[in-house]
């Protein structure tokens, strides 16, 4: 008598994971298209059609597909933008990732078509003006950090930030590797007597500046143009704050930190916010899934949990604390220590 095998579970999170390319391709077309720019208010497919000058039929279809993703809704044969979609996807907004998730989009498709073949050879050299830590690359993705801090980055660093012991006291504060200054405006933000110093490479530093200006921050946040692995930071500050930056070997990163240590007052606080790696490496998955890209190919290393408590201890700095915190709906380590 014949027996069919048997199976304990499911394929359903496989296909899951498989359809999830349809929606990100989804995705990217409907940006391509600007399709959300014309959904801030109801519209029928028709006249999305009209506006995109599409066929009507597969425009319908697109934009049920949208709403099966979730990102419009249909109600009596009308669509519209759902709130992430008209936070992030429409352009012109100063929320706008549409511009970041093509750059996304281009840098990942060459390295996902030949993923097997990197598997097997293992890291190549990339050109210089697209490794992720060229000042090139880091400038093409400053709008897209300004955008996704102003989406809610900097309002929760702000928040971890301001609630140090000693927060309402500090004066003085350097944002090291700072990027477009939308961070170190929020904290400033939170505390009206604090004046800020945004130390970045040169070219990243003139775009801050334009932010800075933009804001109405001029008066208490400034932007300058430097390297913080060569350069000096300057001295007398209460707060230094490093967000998403020191991605780096550790004999890179301890000369940094020692020289952080020298340029805080006594008393003087340095809070650093990154993303880690738990779970032996596999978790968070959307980090993991991120930064697959520069890892394989050779030009990042994403840390490990606890990864500067090491350091900032050969370094001198006492009092350490460490703790997980959620920074733009993904979990980040805040190292805090003190001078």
């Amino acid at each position: 008598m014949g027996k069919l095998p048997e199976v304990k579970s499911d394929f359903s999170q496989l296909s899951d994971l498989y359809f999830g390319t349809f929606v990100s391709r989804l995705m990217m077309a409907a940006i391509g298209l600007r399709v959300f720019d014309h959904l801030e208010q109801p519209r029928t497919s028709g006249e999305i059609a009209e506006a995109l000058a599409s066929d009507p039929g597969n425009t319908e279809l697109m934009l049920n597909a949208l709403c099966a993703c979730g990102m419009l809704s249909k109600d009596g044969g009308v669509f519209q933008n759902r709130e992430a979609a008209s936070d992030f996807l429409v352009g012109g907004k100063p929320t706008y990732l549409g511009q970041w998730y093509q750059q996304a989009d281009q840098a990942a498709l060459p390295f996902l078509e030949n993923l097997t073949e990197i598997v097997k050879s293992g890291p190549g050299d990339p050109p210089e003006d697209e490794n992720m830590n060229s000042e090139a690359y880091c400038e093409g993705y400053t709008a897209a950090h300004a955008a996704s801090s102003l989406g809610g980055i900097a309002r929760d660093i702000a928040r971890h930030i301001a609630g140090l012991p000693g927060f309402p006291a500090c004066r003085t504060m350097l944002d090291m590797g700072g990027g477009p200054a939308i961070n170190a405006m929020a904290v400033a933000q939170e505390n009206p007597h604090i004046r800020a110093t945004v130390l970045d490479r040169p070219g990243i530093a003139l775009m801050a500046t334009g932010y800075i200006q933009t804001y109405g921050f001029e008066d208490r946040v400034r932007a300058v143009g430097g390297d913080y692995l060569q350069d000096d930071l300057g001295q007398g500050y209460d707060l230094i704050m490093i967000t998403d930056t020191l991605y780096y070997q550790q004999r890179e990163i301890e000369p940094v930190l020692q020289k952080c240590h020298a340029a805080l007052n006594p008393g003087g606080v340095l809070a650093a916010i990154h993303a880690v790696l738990t779970h032996e490496g596999t978790r968070p998955a959307n980090l993991v899934l991120d930064l697959l890209n520069e890892t394989m190919t050779g030009q990042a290393r994403i840390p490990e949990k606890g990864f500067l408590v090491g350091i900032l201890d050969r370094c001198g700095f006492k009092d350490l604390t460490s703790k997980m915190v959620d920074i733009g709906g993904n979990p980040m380590e805040m190292n805090v220590a003190h001078v």
